[in-house]
């Protein structure tokens, strides 16, 4: 009865990891996603607003989704507090601040620390053109992970039940 309910444990402990994998991968995915949309949607204030760039990221903090919203609002004030400092140094700091909170690849970490190279720019143009190519770098990131999804979540569930099971055969 005992190494029954062993047996029993191992396998939910296993069918945990095997999810726990799979989450991981979900949620690096869709927050690609969301940074690709922001791409977008960051090429567009820049080119139509036209207002300044802490004043920018404050106002698009309210309308993104964690992680992303505390990365705008956290560089924002420290571009408010700073105005003297490189933009670019400011938005790595932030990023790096809110690295464990991210699930992305690296990447889509180096694509997101990009994003504040285009903020330092005093060509409205050339800093339009650097988030077009992070915006087309982010969709090619995105459909290799998309690809590889389905393997990746075979992968991990036919490791973590084999798991389950090796150890079930050494228990009995």
């Amino acid at each position: 009865m005992l190494k029954l309910a062993g047996c029993i444990c191992i396998l939910l402990a296993s069918s945990g990891m095997a999810y726990s994998c799979i989450y991981s991968l979900r949620k690096e995915i869709s927050q690609s996603e969301q940074l690709l949309d922001l791409f977008t949607v960051m090429e567009g204030e820049l080119a139509y607003s036209r207002c300044p760039l802490p004043e920018l990221l404050a106002r698009l903090s309210g309308q993104l989704a964690e992680p992303y919203s505390q990365l705008f609002l956290q560089s924002s004030s420290r571009m408010e507090e700073n105005r003297e400092a490189d933009i670019p140094t400011i938005w790595g700091q932030c990023c790096e601040q809110a690295r464990r909170q991210l699930f992305l690849s690296p990447q889509a970490y180096q694509a997101l620390l990009r994003m504040g190279e285009a903020f330092s720019y005093t060509s409205l143009e050339s800093s339009l053109q650097l988030l077009r190519l992070g915006q087309k770098k982010m969709a090619d990131i995105l459909a290799r992970r998309n690809g590889e999804f389905a393997g990746k979540r075979k992968l991990y569930c036919c490791l973590s039940y084999m798991a389950g099971l090796f150890s079930i055969i050494l228990l009995l």
